[in-house]
């Protein structure tokens, strides 16, 4: 009985003129308000629990945040069952034919300052997509400005929360847009989840390709100067990725700022002011880094000049960035064209490599240090420089015992390693030399002179 006073509130309230579209949840309609002949967005739940416990969710999220860049709430009824919303022009989706490039930050821009404010409150959306924006007009010449609408799929702060919107298994987002970690587990979201929506949306409006489910249409061409934000946002892992909107409309910046500059200017650029004692350089670096994964050049001659005092630090506070970085420049110098690249100077990648282990180790981050060891060490053995040889014995002799097992492992399976890094007459100094204390392989197994390992790690780079 509720639910039919509510219609007959709302017909009373509104004229509905014709349907706008259909949800799974939801239908929404152009509608005229009776009294100011105002017309607005009248978006109705279905005639199920569920539809209307995300339609409260709705109500109640958008009311809260109440910013320029939220869909306001005009009018609802008690039992939320319905409410009424600005009429926008039409969604990012709809829009789109109409839009250009000079677009694009703009409508980042704007949603990234309502999911601030949002993120600021412990609210996730969790369902950012070309649908789920809008465009209103400002009055003010052509410009549009962009709302963030449907918050039916919020995530509230734990002791907000009411009943859980999906069974385990049920799909939480829409396709092509959603975050990964949200098919495992949609209660643990952070902010991450909607920076990943949005870097996704980015790669949908330059390729004009639709959004794949497993990785977005990286740009190119024309657009490639997008590609490092896109990357940066949406990779799979949420460690690696763009953590918070702040971060977000950092990296949106710099894509204006090196819209036509080269990838290598920018490096050196980068590296040149490092070495100057430019420390907000750092960050940049290592972000184009993380975003070209495949660019030999930039890992091999700019990065790797990062002074390693610097490093600690970074990778303290960007621990499986890091290690990912790390393991890449390994498997660049393990396969990588050196050309007429003077010998010794691998000393200078490999260190770096070093040096973020080092690191790794000293914050307990050991997992993620027995994942990039053995690209360091097989790289190692395959350039064969003694002086790095000696370093990475030096570092080896300095674990302790909790250090030392998992590292150990990493090498003890590849006998061609331990026989690299045995001596005449050495007596084991730490725990995972000890480790390695192997029969020694036979001659067609060791590394000749120091030569190239015959077995070698291969990276999955993202």
């Amino acid at each position: 009985m509720a639910e039919e006073g509510s219609r007959v509130a709302a017909s009373e309230r509104y004229r509905i003129i014709r349907a706008l579209g259909v949800g799974s949840y939801a239908e929404v309609f152009r509608a005229e308000h009776r009294e100011s002949a105002e017309a607005v967005a009248f978006k109705r739940a279905k005639r199920f629990t569920a539809a209307k416990d995300r339609i409260k969710r709705e109500i109640e999220a958008q009311k809260q945040l109440a910013h320029p860049n939220v869909m306001p709430i005009f009018d609802h009824d008690e039992t939320f069952s319905w409410y009424a919303m600005p009429l926008a022009l039409g969604s990012l989706a709809d829009l789109r034919k109409t839009l250009t490039e000079d677009d694009l930050e703009t409508i980042l821009l704007d949603v990234a300052a309502g999911l601030k404010v949002a993120h600021e409150q412990r609210l996730i959306h969790r369902d950012i997509s070309p649908g789920n924006i809008f465009g209103m007009r400002t009055g003010t010449g052509s410009r549009l400005r962009w709302l963030v609408g449907d918050w039916g799929m919020v995530k509230h702060p734990p002791e907000m929360a009411s009943r859980p919107l999906t069974r385990t298994g049920d799909r939480m987002g829409t396709p092509g847009f959603d975050a990964p970690e949200l098919d495992v587990d949609p209660s643990a979201a952070t902010p991450a989840a909607d920076v990943f929506s949005l870097g996704r949306i980015a790669a949908w409006f330059v390729s004009g390709k639709p959004a794949q489910s497993a990785f977005p249409p990286l740009p190119d061409d024309e657009y490639i100067h997008w590609r490092p934000f896109v990357r940066a946002c949406t990779f799979q892992e949420v460690g690696l990725r763009l953590q918070t909107v702040d971060d977000l409309e950092e990296t949106l910046r710099q894509v204006s700022d090196n819209r036509d500059v080269p990838l290598h200017v920018q490096a050196a650029r980068l590296i040149e002011g490092l070495l100057f004692g430019d420390v907000e350089n750092l960050d940049a670096l290592l972000s184009l880094a993380a975003t070209h994964p495949e660019d030999f050049a930039l890992y091999i001659d700019y990065v790797a000049r990062i002074p390693t005092s610097q490093l600690p630090a970074w990778t303290a506070k960007h621990r499986e960035r890091a290690a990912n970085i790390a393991t890449v420049m390994a498997n660049h110098l393990i396969s990588g064209p050196w050309d007429d690249r003077d010998p010794e100077y691998a000393a200078t990648p490999l260190t770096f490599v070093l040096t973020v282990l080092r690191s790794l180790v000293d914050v307990q981050s050991l997992g993620l240090a027995q994942d990039a060891a053995p690209y360091y060490f097989t790289a190692d053995a395959q350039r064969g420089d003694a002086g790095q040889r000696a370093r990475t014995l030096e570092w080896l002799a300095e674990l302790d015992e909790a250090a030392a097992r998992p590292i150990s492992r990493t090498m003890a399976p590849r006998p061609e390693l331990v026989e690299y890094y045995r001596e005449a007459g050495w007596h084991p100094r730490s725990v995972v030399l000890q480790a390695l204390l192997t029969p020694a392989p036979s001659p067609a197994d060791a590394v000749g002179n120091r030569g190239p390992v015959a077995s070698q790690p291969t990276a999955v780079v993202e």
